[in-house]
């Protein structure tokens, strides 16, 4: 495990939902399954990882509440953003931004998981489609 990645952790109580969703849908693999706790990863072992737990009132890290579906996005690198989209809408993702090109240098669509969070899969484009995208 790699100490220095980010590891956002979203509370749940869809974790059976998430799991599906994620290996199913999403191209994700798991890394950790346990008992009210679940972690995935996108790629590689140096990938992004996204971590869910079931909401307790007693756990190591203090009182938990459910994650109300609202205001998370999570930019996750794809080598093609295109071909990941296909891949996405083809297994049945919920799709709610198709791929667009962005000021910022990227080509990127956002698929929605069960709880609300909404991932915003890109790659980076060359500089003269950048040049293009904002010309």
């Amino acid at each position: 495990m790699n100490a220095n990645k980010l590891f956002p952790l979203i509370v749940t109580d869809k974790l059976a939902e998430t799991k599906a969703y994620y290996t199913a849908k999403a191209g994700f693999t798991v890394t950790v399954d346990m008992d009210g706790y679940l972690q995935v990863r996108h790629g590689g072992e140096d990938g992004p990882e996204l971590c869910f737990m079931r909401p307790c009132s007693e756990s190591p890290i203090g009182p938990t509440r459910p994650f109300d579906g609202q205001g998370l996005i999570v930019s996750i690198p794809t080598p093609d953003a295109d071909a990941k989209h296909d891949q996405l809408r083809a297994r049945g993702a919920d799709i709610v931004a198709e791929p667009s090109d962005k000021p910022w240098g990227w080509r990127s669509f956002m698929a929605e998981d069960p709880n609300g969070v909404r991932l915003d899969f890109f790659h980076v484009q060359a500089q003269s489609a950048v040049a293009d995208a904002t010309g």
